[in-house]
């Protein structure tokens, strides 16, 4: 018979410390880069680069030419910087803007019976025509 002690013991393992860390690319065709990005780091940088780069001949034109590339450059990578630890309510930014895009997707007033819930349409009881028949005569 097991001691009472033995009994009373639960084996058990968590791995909740590799959900709390962010997927991140180490490598990228071989080539390792300084330091880590997480995918939204990258898509931030992305981003970034293609908006400044497409919006050039508005903010660049009044500025001096070294200027404008350092702040072409520095945008984005500050950008990318601010973003490694964002969290929206608790969230990543990826699982926050898949939230949000549920949220606007769904219907205003719910499903009922995994249909959009509808309101019925009003019916107007104004002018409505009734006949009503006569008393039938009375048997003597």
């Amino acid at each position: 018979m097991p001691d009472e002690r033995e009994v009373a013991q639960v084996h058990c393992a968590t791995y909740t410390h590799a959900r709390r860390h962010p997927m991140v690319l180490g490598r990228i065709a071989g080539w390792t880069p300084p330091f880590q990005l997480s995918l939204t780091q990258i898509g931030v940088l992305l981003v970034s680069f293609y908006v400044m780069v497409n919006t050039w001949r508005y903010w660049a034109a009044p500025l001096p030419s070294s200027l404008a590339l350092i702040v072409g450059a520095g945008v984005p990578v500050g950008l990318t910087w601010a973003v490694r630890r964002v969290r929206v309510e608790g969230r990543s930014l990826p699982r926050a803007a898949v939230g949000w895009l549920a949220l606007w997707a769904t219907p205003p007033k719910g499903t009922l019976r995994g249909r959009p819930h509808l309101d019925r349409r009003a019916v107007s009881l104004g002018p409505v025509r009734m006949n009503v028949a006569a008393a039938p005569p009375e048997a003597p």
